[in-house]
C-alpha cells in the first residue's frame, strides 16, 4: 500500500482539503493533530447518531467534500520537539479496511 500526500502545515494556520472520491465505495478523511467542527469531521458514529452523520463523515463514489481544520498551538512543536510533528490522518468509514488499503497519510504540524 502507499501513503496518501504529505498535508503540511504551521500552528496558527488553517487547512483546506478539497477531497474528490474517484473510489467505488464511501470514504472520508479523519485527521488527528488539528481542530475542526463536527461538520468538518471525517468519521461516523453508532447506531445513535444515525441521521445526523456530516457529509464528512462518509464521501460518496463521484463526490466532492472541502474539509477545513484548523492547527492550535498545543498540538505544535515544543522548544524540546523538531520544528515539525508528525500526525495523521485516514479514511474512517472502515479504519481496518480502509488503512490496510493504504488510505492513509502524514499530516505535519511545523512551528511558525
Amino acid at each position: 500500500s502507499f501513503l496518501g500526500p504529505v498535508i503540511k502545515a504551521e500552528v496558527g494556520e488553517s487547512i483546506r482539503v478539497t477531497f474528490r472520491n474517484n473510489a467505488s465505495r464511501p470514504f472520508s478523511i479523519q485527521p488527528h493533530g488539528v481542530s475542526y467542527r463536527k461538520s468538518d469531521e471525517g468519521a461516523l458514529y453508532g447506531a445513535a447518531s444515525r441521521g445526523t452523520e456530516s457529509p464528512a463523515s462518509h464521501v460518496s463514489p463521484g463526490a466532492t467534500f472541502t474539509y477545513e481544520w484548523n492547527v492550535p498551538e498545543d498540538v505544535g512543536p515544543t522548544d524540546q520537539d523538531p520544528d515539525c510533528l508528525t500526525w495523521l490522518y485516514y479514511s474512517a468509514v472502515d479504519a481496518v479496511r480502509d488503512t490496510s488499503s493504504g488510505l492513509v497519510g502524514p499530516l505535519l504540524v511545523c512551528r511558525k
